[in-house]
């Protein structure tokens, strides 16, 4: 991951969530009704689905199209309408009204997707499938632990769950948001509201912030540390 994020990551974190919530997600759901992303190479973008295994996905500053394995269309991301028009959808602007969404506006408007920032993001991503998949590694299956590690359209995180009820909770990476431009390592509890000083994050949850995972000589380390920290105090271990 990154030690640094150019000035240009927040505007083009918040357009390229714009074009996963309205067009990429989009595209796999119209076709098994399934929404989550996954990191992939240079970016982010869908699991394979459909009869011809079709991947829609982002690659640095482009969107291609994949299938069976193999790249058919390739170009540079432009605008919303656009990028619907390659992934052969209609803009989903009704995702607007899910939580945490920013707003789909102008679809013909230019996206701001700069090269660095888009490096950026796609090394966060790879940073947070990996720590997550080792954290999802060694809890125990009957846990009710989430089947992979998932990245939420509408949140634009990654994320696994853990556990039920009074235990239950979601341990994440988030690219950053409206709370925190720079992305952050958190927790949630589903229940309980008893006073803990460890649940301090603006969001009700628990969070450790870039500059804590970023600016040690281990990020890795150190995120696996507060997400088993995390763990070890709602399930036991």
């Amino acid at each position: 991951m990154r030690r640094t994020l150019p000035d240009t990551y927040p505007a083009t974190r918040t357009d390229l969530h714009r074009l996963a919530v309205y067009v990429v997600s989009p595209a796999r759901a119209a076709v098994n009704g399934q929404i989550t992303l996954r990191s992939t190479p240079g970016g982010f973008g869908t699991p394979a689905f459909g009869p011809d295994d079709r991947q829609v996905r982002v690659a640095g500053v482009d969107l291609l199209m994949d299938e069976r394995g193999e790249t058919v269309t390739r170009e540079p991301i432009t605008t919303l309408a656009r990028a619907a028009e390659v992934a052969g959808i209609a803009p989903a602007v009704e995702q607007e009204a899910q939580f945490d969404v920013p707003p789909h506006g102008d679809l013909d408007a230019p996206l701001r997707v700069d090269a660095d920032a888009a490096a950026a993001l796609a090394d966060w991503y790879a940073f947070a499938f990996d720590v997550l998949a080792e954290l999802r590694r060694d809890c125990r299956e009957e846990d009710r632990l989430s089947p992979h590690v998932r990245l939420w359209p509408e949140h634009f995180d990654a994320a696994v769950d853990l556990g039920a009820g009074d235990r239950g909770g979601t341990y994440g990476m988030s690219p950053g948001d409206h709370v925190d431009p720079r992305p952050y390592v958190y927790a949630t509890r589903w229940s309980g509201d008893e006073p803990d000083a460890f649940y301090d994050a603006p969001f009700g949850g628990a969070w450790l912030r870039y500059d804590a995972v970023a600016g040690t000589e281990d990020p890795r380390s150190a995120a696996l540390v507060f997400l088993r920290d995390a763990r070890q105090r709602r399930m036991g271990y």
